[in-house]
């Protein structure tokens, strides 16, 4: 992964993976819980394979570029 130029506070991005997660087959008890709460949590074993990793700030695609450029976007109760 590529270093991660030092930025000015507020200037960075914040990266996140998007990701498919299942929440099994037929069972609407999983899927209404995540739903209602935006949160599932998955056991200690589960693996999650990333799609795509982008800022939640600005939502530019991460690439070497991208991570040494500052962020231009701004996140509500970022932290």
């Amino acid at each position: 992964m590529p270093t991660t130029t030092h930025l000015p506070s507020g200037r960075t991005h914040h990266w996140v993976g998007a990701a498919i997660v299942s929440m099994g087959h037929g069972d609407t008890k999983r899927a209404e819980h995540a739903a209602r709460t935006g949160r599932h949590v998955l056991d200690d074993r589960t693996r999650v394979e990333v799609l795509e990793v982008y800022c939640a700030r600005c939502r530019v695609k991460y690439s070497r570029r991208s991570c040494a450029a500052p962020c231009t976007g701004v996140m509500a109760n970022a932290g």
